[in-house]
């Protein structure tokens, strides 16, 4: 009714997100040759204006990271439940309380990716998830240096172009994006994360008109990467680096859930069982909601009309010929084997 009574009103309403990044990667699939890495934008600030012939401009600000950070913090304490969230871990047949928070920090984080009409949330926080997948071994002939810099120089690459098609897909000119920063899950390897390969990079292109980014999107100048421990424990309670530190084990928790819910073939099952109840395959039950989001690709075009339309982008990488080559999920209806569940992958335009 209320966006019925918008459209009669002729109102219009865009939003902008500030957000920063959180990047975590799986270090392999397991039954497969494969890797992948994850980017959730949490908007650190989401400006809503709505316009309208009648009544002119209004704006509401939201913090969207603070609102997830202490719903995350209600379930910890409502289930005890102050560890390390990791979805690797998750083990063992007897189904607990912990198993049940781990749910439903996971059904917080699909929330938190709808764009309306949220179910948990007081109004959307407009949370965006992109995975990119792919195969090892690595073609590193494109790099020089050590076997660990080519690594890590490919990785760079793939963090590069994973956040610009993403933030290209998901956003878009009535959804403007800032991207404050960068929060990368661990301690580095032989050194940093290279921020001049990364962000920079997209930065000076965009100056130089190579590639450029689209309206819609802006890197602060003073963007940066920070690698940190996703251990909040290690952390000041509520302090930054502790907010940050949940929202790494939010990534982990969404990379996990997205990795079982595609390469795993299994039932999954949306209720919880009474607790110390023996089950088969917890982590089926714990990303159910994962798994639902899915597959609401699966309603062809009426997927625009779903709350997580452009919420996700699902993509495979890989050099062919010397080349860099791209599919994703996301431009066509979802084919899922029923053998496997995996969900095939289509051509995705990255520029």
């Amino acid at each position: 009714m209320i966006n019925k009574i918008g459209k009669f009103l002729g109102m219009r309403t865009s939003t902008k997100s500030e957000v920063i990044v959180y990047h975590d990667e799986t270090r392999g699939l397991r039954g497969t040759n494969s890797k992948g890495h994850v980017f959730l934008f949490v908007p650190y600030k989401l400006t809503i204006k709505q316009e309208t012939p009648l009544f002119g401009i209004k704006e509401k600000r939201i913090f969207p990271r603070q609102l997830l950070y202490d719903k995350v913090a209600e379930v910890r304490s409502k289930y005890d439940a102050f560890y390390r969230f990791h979805f690797k871990k998750i083990s063992g047949k007897k189904w607990t309380k912990y198993n049940v928070a781990e749910k439903e920090i996971i059904e917080v984080s699909i929330d938190a990716l709808r764009y309306k009409n949220s179910k948990i949330f007081e109004l959307p926080l407009g949370c965006k998830l992109a995975i990119i997948f792919y195969h090892k071994p690595r073609d590193l002939s494109l790099y020089r240096g050590s076997r660990k810099e080519k690594v890590l120089r490919y990785d760079e690459t793939l963090m590069r172009i994973l956040l610009k098609g993403a933030v290209h897909f998901v956003y878009d000119k009535d959804s403007t994006v800032e991207i404050l920063k960068i929060i990368s899950d661990g301690d580095p390897h032989h050194r940093k994360l290279s921020n001049d390969r990364i962000l920079q990079r997209l930065i000076e292109d965009n100056l130089l008109g190579r590639g450029s980014l689209r309206e819609y999107v802006t890197i602060s100048q003073n963007a940066e990467i920070i690698q940190q421990t996703s251990q909040h424990k290690n952390y000041k309670e509520r302090s930054e680096e502790y907010i940050n530190a949940n929202m790494l084990q939010l990534s982990d928790m969404l990379l996990g859930g997205v990795i079982c819910s595609c390469y795993r073939g299994a039932n999954f099952c949306n209720v919880s069982p009474p607790i110390d109840h023996k089950v088969e395959d917890k982590k089926t039950i714990i990303a159910y909601s994962i798994k639902e989001m899915l597959d609401k690709r699966k309603r062809g075009r009426n997927f625009i009309y779903s709350s997580h339309y452009k919420s996700f982008s699902l993509s495979k990488a890989c050099i062919d010929n010397g080349m860099w080559k791209f599919e994703s999920i996301m431009t066509k209806e979802v084919a899922i084997n029923p053998a496997t569940l995996q969900i095939s992958l289509f051509e995705l335009n990255s520029n």
